[in-house]
């Protein structure tokens, strides 16, 4: 007797996984890729008044520098997953359940129908202007270590905050800008590898808690829809649904519990995580993640190193083979 089929789960990332040129491959070999990347650069232009194209794809965006401008940044993550979503569904592949991180969670509410695109990909060109009038300048570090180390230094655990919890070894520090570097030298004398992630604000945090009016009067009336697929979040561990209205802010305030997520992803009996951020990251820290004797399987595209439309067209060849 065969075992049925494990359900597709499509992952979405949020910031720290750009770079300059992520999707170019497919900008030039998936016709709809670039449809929808070129829909939602006509967007941007009318909402910020620049090509979003130019920025990811123009002479000045050089592969290696960090991409690093949240007006641009932010619209980019969720315009790139949407777009890639759109490739997978029109090659054939149907999502069972969606899963979005941080910014990811809007990409995944978009691609899901509860809100239309061009609402949200509005809302999220919005976001960053909000964030630069009401919070203070901040910062992310990324730290491969148990998340127990936050607790053990007096530093770490007086000058940040947890922002999100990826795996046993594997976690998120938020912080205002002034305590970065006080914070970096603490990871080094603890010898532990770790890279400050580019973006402006401390996101999942206490940090950025003077946005929440403003967020709430811009935001917090934006009506949703029931999704076509289930949308699990990060933030709540668990599926949402269009009745929540505080769920948006709760994406932006509280922290990203990713391993707990996949605990509970994993206790219904596993997925195929397909992983369309810009820079595989969610698989990376899947593959961290997943419980002794786990059946999942881990796909990626997208990565800042090239061979994007290879790993298409291996993705698809594993997703339509039998289980």
């Amino acid at each position: 007797m065969s075992l049925p089929p494990s359900p597709v789960v499509f992952c979405f990332a949020g910031q720290g996984s750009q770079y300059f040129r992520m999707g170019m491959e497919l900008m030039e070999s998936e016709p709809l890729f670039r449809q929808w990347m070129e829909t939602g650069d006509d967007l941007v232009r009318q909402s910020m008044g620049f090509s979003l194209l130019e920025r990811l794809y123009g002479p000045q965006a050089l592969p290696g520098q960090p991409f690093d401008q949240l007006e641009a940044s932010h619209p980019a993550i969720f315009l790139v997953q949407y777009a890639m979503a759109k490739v997978m569904i029109g090659h054939g592949i149907r999502p069972d359940l969606l899963l979005g991180v941080s910014l990811g969670e809007f990409t995944a509410q978009a691609v899901a129908g509860m809100m239309p695109f061009a609402t949200a990909l509005g809302a999220v060109c919005q976001q960053p202007a909000l964030f630069f009038r009401t919070c203070p300048a901040g910062g992310m570090i990324a730290v491969l270590a148990s998340p127990d180390l936050w607790t053990a230094s007096p530093t770490l655990s007086a000058k940040s905050e947890l922002a999100g919890i990826n795996s046993d070894s594997h976690f998120v520090l938020a912080a205002l800008h002034a305590d970065l570097g006080e914070i970096e030298d603490e990871l080094r004398r603890l010898a532990v590898p770790f890279q400050r992630l580019p973006v402006p604000f401390a996101f999942h945090s206490r940090f950025v808690a003077p946005a929440e009016q403003a967020w709430r009067e811009s935001f917090g009336g934006m009506a949703r829809d029931t999704p076509f697929w289930p949308v699990w979040s990060a933030c709540d561990i668990g599926p949402i649904g269009p009745a929540d209205a505080d769920q948006g802010w709760r994406i932006v305030r509280q922290g990203m519990k990713v391993q707990e997520t996949i605990a509970k992803l994993e206790a219904k009996g596993g997925a195929v995580y397909v992983d369309l951020s810009p820079s595989g990251t969610l698989a990376a820290l899947l593959r961290q993640g997943l419980p002794p004797g786990s059946t999942s399987r881990l796909l990626s595209v997208l990565s800042p190193f090239g061979g994007d439309r290879e790993r298409l067209n291996k993705t698809l060849t594993t997703l339509r083979s039998p289980s």
